[in-house]
């Protein structure tokens, strides 16, 4: 695999997780809006239901994310392999050099977010699924016929 390939897969990868991150955003924002309107006041069967669908959910994406980040790994590899046989240019020596460092390179910043933050997510969602106590923010709006002058 050239160079050339390898940064056109590392791009794909961070549009991938931009994408990841973004449907995880969407479905938990649906899920917050369902439990305001419907799973707040259901019973607990039905609350242990809806949060073992978005589990499963969550779950996938998290393979999804998982599967990206040794690909990622592996190209990263490529990277290295190319810079032991001088034949990197300044592209990949910029994408090498995010990814050196360990936990505080920038990508290893960026997985170390992306984890603590899913983690988060996922604690927020068992405390509003199994503890707050919702109140629908629903306002009840009557029509009533417009006074005659």
């Amino acid at each position: 695999m050239s160079e050339g390939e390898v940064m056109e897969q590392l791009v794909e990868y961070t549009s991938i997780l931009l994408l990841g991150v973004s449907v995880i955003f969407t479905i938990v924002s649906a899920y917050v809006v369902a439990l305001n309107y419907f799973i707040g006041e259901a019973n607990l069967l039905a609350r242990l239901a809806s949060f073992a669908f978005i589990t499963v959910i969550l779950g996938m994406l998290l393979m999804v994310m998982i599967g990206a980040q040794a690909t990622h790994v592996g190209l990263i590899e490529r990277l290295r392999e190319l810079a032991v046989a001088h034949q990197l240019t300044a592209a990949g020596r910029a994408a090498l050099h995010n990814a050196q460092g360990g936990n505080l390179s920038v990508d290893g910043i960026i997985r170390t977010c992306v984890w603590v933050g899913l983690g988060l997510i996922y604690a927020g969602l068992v405390y509003l699924t199994f503890v707050h106590r919702w109140r629908p923010d629903v306002l009840n709006v009557a029509l009533q016929p417009k006074r005659a002058a």
